[in-house]
């Protein structure tokens, strides 16, 4: 917010008379709080009923991640779910 009163017109209309409206905030969360966020809709939802939903459900959360690697989470899960991933048995 600007601490002192400006004459602005409206880029619009030319109004010499304006009002600034100020949006809500957004509230950070760090990667663990979305994390956490996730898991708790996951616990809530149970088990996705079909592929699509669990693949949603992995998109998330990789966007969720600082970094986001929501397309390398994806292909993990296309290669689990073709059978192309070995089991670290």
């Amino acid at each position: 917010m600007v601490a002192g009163e400006e004459d602005t017109k409206c880029p619009k209309c030319g109004e010499l008379q304006t009002n600034r409206l100020v949006s809500r905030f957004a509230r950070y969360r760090n990667e663990d709080d979305r994390i956490d966020e996730i898991a708790d809709r996951l616990e809530m939802m149970g088990e996705p009923d079909s592929a699509a939903g669990m693949r949603e459900i992995v998109r998330d959360l990789g966007k969720a991640m600082d970094e986001d690697v929501s397309d390398e989470i994806e292909e993990l899960f296309e290669a689990d779910m073709a059978g192309e991933l070995a089991d670290d048995e």
